[in-house]
């Protein structure tokens, strides 16, 4: 044990230098290098950086892209009166275009003629010539209805990047256009977009006014995620103190493992900064999943060390002999467990959609570094602060229990022999002063470990001496000498023991059960229906199909490799229903003609997603090696990626968890059992959550990436509890046979994988309060399977079924071939460990 590689942490002299490594490794990233920032600077978050690099709508960009010198997004501005556009509205469109230009930024293009006209320069009688204006129309300082590449007037020489105003055939609406050239960085978009939206009406006099198109999209998006980080840290953090405090019923004892979980999420952000520069795909989902995963991981894995450093410091007067006991018996698990989660999440590097494959690389480093800093600062920062760390509720060891005559007769009076109510009641009124007081607490920690404990205590130690040393001798007390023979758990244990084939039967039922809710299932949402909240784009999109054409926000690129294709295409793509015209060439250029075609439907609905394989078809038809594209193409492409991904990739997932449980567990028949009922897990979870999505909530459907993300999720965490359970078994099995070492596993394991599932669910829970709605279906169902697989799989149906196999349930281990006598003793400390009622 003492040379085990995980007990290196719990030297009297290593847990120095475990923390010194990791203060300055951590000081190092968070300060001079300021790698978790730069982290967050290499998200991406527009929908192009989800593309497959095989997929059509990939080519179609780099053409596209070719042709305009750069990647160009349009932001639409909407105006529409619902009784139809008047004088004073056209002249308030030349109005808030002066505002619009009074301030200009570097991505928005500023000659918007050219960049209307895909690029090129026009002349008077070109495409930007000035359509025939309405009668009454033209007045001086008002905007006549224009064509698509006309100036807008008002704008400042040198500087005119709006061009419009177009107005729709029934009168009540027109767009104004701009754009603005993308370099991968989220203010060159955003900026310009606020600005703008200040200056804009707020429906004055009943006219309406919004920005939409690729640029209001992506200014949305980049708004949103901005806040994504700052806010799940704030409310997961939030909600893990709360855990931990309930927990471990200790104002103080909560901040040893949340520094250990801070630690490990600043350095997974600062080499996912270097992963980026390697070429992985960040965005704001990915790196919002890596956060839950760090923090709900990481505290799983310290509610697992502590609880076995605690049973040990029962029975051990040395805290670092505790230590070393607990990192050699609980650290291989929590490795094992790591390790398996770790190679699930590796597996979604296969996927085609860039933002999955992205994920899994981040997702490993979050789960690598909480791993790792529970299994070294944890145990450094455990055997730094002592048992005290538990205070006020201390575990003792016989040899360092307090004695009643070390208390006052006021303090035993009323808190070691008076009534539990006001014994209790004084301990919290005390925790809740040590709250209060918790910056001078520290520094008077600190001043007392420096000067050699010469320095009094000034808040702790008078408390301590008449309020929490009398109520730890109360709860001596009331202690009493259990095993793996008494308590909650052990009680569930000996229900399932009673008829485990009944109960495996009836948690199967539920599980199915729980299944009809696929009844539901649709993938309907699109990118569009992203936000639980309204976002101005989505509104301005909603204004525009009230008078024009949905697709005219979002054009569908088609490059025509050959010129003397073009007229064909045109024709062809044009005779494609649901397509409402396609226009003349924009652009040329070395990798062909760009033509682009405008939908009927809305260019982000699942309408339009049908049309993209006929216009393709027709396309190809006449040019074979034409190249459709645009927002539209591009979100087919990820979702057809994204299906893919679903059907491939799980069972992977399931062959590398399948052999590293085989390889754990030596056995085959116990593998396989875990596997299958973390899979009826996840289906149940999944049928839940698609019920609750259409029933409940009211989504219009689910993201197609829904499944994969839950099941590699469910999969992986699931089949981590079942490790810590299993290994547990195998061990007490080595001691007691297969029967009694499944139940008095289960008993030993109950309380703290049960404590473990809360957090992680509860962590998985802060998704769901983030505005994006595929943030909160994966937040459900994540969480709502980790609690199933909790509380029934893991505590009634994996027992209920290793109780039917009994020592089949090992094979072809020696497990399975049972003994009549125990393999080897059993060691007297292990049962009888005082512990709390």
């Amino acid at each position: 044990m003492r040379g085990s590689l995980f007990t290196f942490a719990a030297g009297r002299r290593a847990k120095w230098v475990v923390f010194a490594i990791w203060f300055l490794a951590i000081f190092v990233a968070a300060g001079p290098a300021n790698l978790p920032g730069k982290f967050e600077d290499a998200e991406s978050n527009e929908a192009t950086s989800y593309l497959p690099g095989s997929a059509e709508s990939t080519a179609a960009l780099d053409a596209v892209e070719t042709l305009q010198d750069g990647e160009l997004a349009p932001a639409v501005i909407v105006y529409r009166r619902e009784s139809g556009l008047t004088e004073a509205d056209r002249r308030a469109i030349v109005a808030d275009v002066e505002a619009m230009t009074a301030k200009r930024f570097p991505g928005v293009v500023a000659d918007g003629e050219t960049a209307a006209a895909g690029g090129r320069a026009v002349g008077p009688a070109g495409p930007s010539a000035p359509a025939e204006p309405q009668p009454g129309s033209a007045r001086p300082n008002a905007a006549p209805c224009a064509g698509p590449t006309t100036p807008v007037p008002g704008q400042p020489a040198g500087y005119a990047p709006f061009v419009g105003p177009r107005c729709s055939p029934d009168g009540k609406a027109a767009i104004v256009t701009a754009f603005i050239a993308g370099n991968g960085e989220g203010e060159r978009i955003l900026d310009p977009v606020e600005l703008w939206r200040e200056a804009l009406p707020d429906e004055e006099g009943g006219l309406e006014a919004k920005i939409t198109g690729g640029a209001g999209f992506s200014a949305d998006a980049i708004e949103v995620f901005e806040s994504l980080d700052a806010t799940l840290l704030l409310a997961a953090l939030s909600l893990v103190v709360f855990l931990l405090i309930v927990i471990y019923r200790s104002p103080f004892f909560f901040l040893v493992p949340l520094i250990a979980v801070i630690f490990a999420e600043t350095l997974s952000r600062s080499i996912g900064y270097g992963v980026s520069e390697l070429g992985v795909t960040i965005n704001g989902q990915s790196s919002s999943i890596m956060s839950v995963l760090v923090l709900g991981a990481g505290t799983d894995y310290a509610l697992l060390l502590v609880a076995r450093y605690r049973e040990e410091l029962h029975r051990t007067v040395d805290r670092h002999e505790a230590m070393r006991t607990a990192l050699a018996s609980a650290g291989p698990a929590i490795f094992a467990s790591a390790a398996t989660v770790i190679a699930a999440l590796l597996c979604l590097m296969l996927a085609k959609v860039n933002g999955t494959a992205g994920l899994g690389p981040i997702a490993a480093i979050g789960i690598a570094c909480a791993a790792l800093s529970m299994l070294t600062l944890l145990p450094a920062l455990l055997t730094i602060f002592g048992r005290r760390a538990f205070w006020p509720f201390v575990p003792h060891a016989p040899q360092t229990a307090p004695e009643a005559a070390a208390v006052s007769e006021r303090a035993r009076t009323a808190i070691v022999e008076g009534s539990g109510a006001g014994a209790i009641l004084r301990v919290l009124a005390a925790c809740l002063v040590v709250l209060v007081l918790l910056p001078l607490v520290l520094l008077n920690w600190v001043l007392r470990r420096l000067s050699g404990r010469r320095v009094p205590s000034l808040i702790v130690g008078p408390l301590d001496r008449r309020v929490f040393l009398p109520y730890e001798i109360r709860r001596r007390r009331l202690e009493h000498a259990a095993d793996e023979t008494h308590g909650f758990w052990k009680r569930v244990g000996d229900r399932v023991a009673a008829g485990p084939r009944r109960v495996m039967a009836g948690s199967i039922a539920v599980l199915v059960l729980f299944c009809a809710g696929f009844a539901f299932f649709s993938t309907d949402l699109t990118s569009e229906d992203s936000y639980r909240t309204e976002v101005e784009s989505v509104e301005g999109q909603r204004l525009l199909d009230r008078s024009f054409p949905s697709g005219t926000t979002a054009l569908t690129d088609i490059v025509v490799p050959q010129r003397s294709e073009v007229g064909a295409v045109r024709a062809s793509v044009a005779g494609v229903n649901g397509v409402e015209g396609v226009s003349s060439p924009v652009a040329r250029g070395e990798p062909g003609v760009l033509v682009q075609a405008t939908l009927g439907s809305n260019p982000y609905s699942t309408a339009a997603f049908d049309l993209v394989e006929p216009i393709r078809e027709a396309a190809h038809e006449v040019s074979p090696q034409a190249l459709v594209g645009g927002p539209t193409a591009v979100e087919f492409d990820v979702r057809d990626a994204a299906g893919w991904d679903s059907v491939v990739i799980p069972p992977i997932v399931l062959l590398v968890v399948f052999l590293i449980l085989i390889g754990l567990l030596r056995a085959v028949v116990a593998p396989l059992v875990l596997i299958g009922t973390v899979i009826l897990s996840f289906l149940a979870a999944l049928g839940v959550g698609y019920f609750v999505f259409d029933v409940v909530f009211g989504f219009p459907g689910s993201d197609p990436s829904l499944p994969l993300y839950a099941f590699v999720f469910l999969v992986a965490l699931g089949v981590d509890y079942n490790i810590f359970l299993i290994a547990r078994a195998r061990e007490e099995t080595l001691a007691h046979g297969s029967r009694q070492g499944i139940l008095r596993a289960l008993a030993v394991t109950g309380a703290v994988i049960t404590s473990a599932g809360i957090v992680l669910a509860g962590t998985f829970s802060v998704l769901a309060s983030l505005p994006l709605t595929f943030l909160t279906e994966i937040g459900f169902v994540v969480a709502f399977g980790v609690l199933l697989d909790t509380f029934l799989v893991r505590s009634i149906l994996v027992p209920s079924i290793a109780l039917t196999l009994g020592d089949r349930f090992w094979w072809p281990s020696a497990l399975s071939r049972p003994a009549d006598e125990p393999r080897i003793p059993t060691l007297p400390s292990q049962s009888q460990a005082p512990v709390d009622r």
